[in-house]
């Protein structure tokens, strides 16, 4: 029975007789008004228990479910997104939309549960029967710690976040080039012969192999992504300082670019600047005078639009068939390229400057870079230049 129901008797008249009859009092949790009741057909204290007990409690205590934790986190305009802005937190769309489905399969497996009742193995067994990778799994963990932040700010006290074991990443690391793999992949005949073959039927759309060829060039040259490389403008080569400053990314499922690198943000740029190597250098720019591109113009372009990442990554994967190259239990992307400039860097390079060459780490930055901030950068990475020279040796 609900301790905030009492049982009374009392006499009454009824029909001109007294008679004794059993009642029960309550205090209005709302107004605060003591209220009465009968208890109907109770003629012994044992009965008017047994009534008042089937009455419902006067105070139900509101269950916070894992589920109305979780209802709007993630959403752009909620209040959560307001306190990760005041904490200096910023996702882009694409990261919202990955945490809001990594949260929507926690809710559907544990939304109907307390936080408190959630325990470790419940998590890890859950994700263990999951077909997604080791890397995936512990970005799940990770919304799932974010998931006990905001419990606080639904009246629950604070409930430390379990220590999640971490899941091992079945991802292979791509392979890297040898010198003489390099060497065979940008013989430059090559792809004129893969433009040829790939456009005889429909030569009026053959713009030639010139723009991915040095795109991909730019790759291995510069240690770029391919998104960072696809977003190159003509202002970001800096010949009389031979560096390449790179200052955004290329969204390709958004076709826009942005005005920080990749993993950076809106107030963390994370801009970088790398050492151009003097046989590109003097490429690039016969290829920029050539093309009369100048400021925001793309460099590496198709049909007046930047390179999409898919044909780009069709290219590499024709190039490399017809290269003759062993790619047999390797895995040779085009972030190889990438991987190989890194790896070949970390031979000749202070571990320190290869870290700012190849954006693992954020550089103190302002909102925008100067032209008077330029030297120092350059100084930083000048290291490099010589090690830059000798990549293909």
């Amino acid at each position: 029975m609900d301790t905030n129901y009492h049982i009374f008797k009392k006499s009454v008249k009824s029909k001109g007789k007294t008679v004794h009859k059993w009642y029960f009092y309550w205090n209005d949790p709302v107004t605060g008004v003591m209220r009465q009741k009968v208890c109907k057909g109770c003629k012994t204290q044992a009965e008017a228990y047994a009534f008042v007990s089937a009455q419902p409690s006067l105070f139900v205590e509101e269950k916070i479910t894992i589920e109305k934790i979780a209802r709007w986190m993630y959403v752009p305009g909620s209040s959560h997104m307001e306190r990760m802005q005041k904490l200096g937190k910023t996702y882009t769309p694409e990261t919202l939309r990955t945490k809001r489905f990594m949260l929507n399969i926690f809710v559907e497996w544990f939304g109907d549960r307390e936080l408190s009742e959630l325990t470790i193995p419940m998590v890890i067994d859950s994700l263990s029967e999951d077909k997604h990778s080791g890397s995936w799994k512990n970005n799940f963990l990770t919304v799932v710690s974010e998931v006990y932040a905001e419990a606080p700010f639904h009246g629950l006290a604070y409930i430390p976040v379990p220590q999640f074991p971490k899941f091992r990443r079945n991802s292979r690391k791509k392979d890297i080039f040898t010198t003489e793999e390099l060497n065979i992949f940008f013989d430059e005949s090559l792809w004129m012969d893969m433009s040829r073959k790939h456009y005889s039927k429909h030569p009026q759309f053959d713009e030639g192999h010139k723009a991915i060829y040095l795109m991909f060039l730019c790759c291995i040259k510069c240690g770029l992504r391919i998104g960072e490389s696809i977003a190159i403008q003509a202002r970001q080569f800096l010949f009389d300082e031979g560096i390449l400053v790179v200052d955004g990314f290329y969204k390709s499922n958004q076709l826009y670019r942005t005005n920080y690198n990749k993993c950076g943000s809106d107030e963390d740029k994370k801009i970088r600047v790398v050492p151009l190597p003097e046989d590109f250098a003097r490429i690039i720019q016969n290829y920029i005078l050539e093309k009369n591109l100048k400021g925001n113009d793309y460099v590496f372009v198709r049909y007046g639009k930047p390179i999409r990442k898919w044909l780009a990554e069709e290219w590499f994967r024709r190039i490399l068939s017809m290269s003759g190259i062993n790619a047999e239990n390797r895995i040779l992307t085009p972030h190889s390229l990438r991987y190989t400039y890194i790896t070949r860097m970390r031979r000749e390079v202070a571990g320190e400057t290869v870290q700012k060459i190849a954006g693992h780490n954020s550089l103190a930055m302002t909102d925008h870079y100067t032209r008077a901030a330029i030297p120092e950068m350059v100084a930083a990475v000048k290291p490099a230049a010589d090690a830059a020279n000798r990549l293909f040796e």
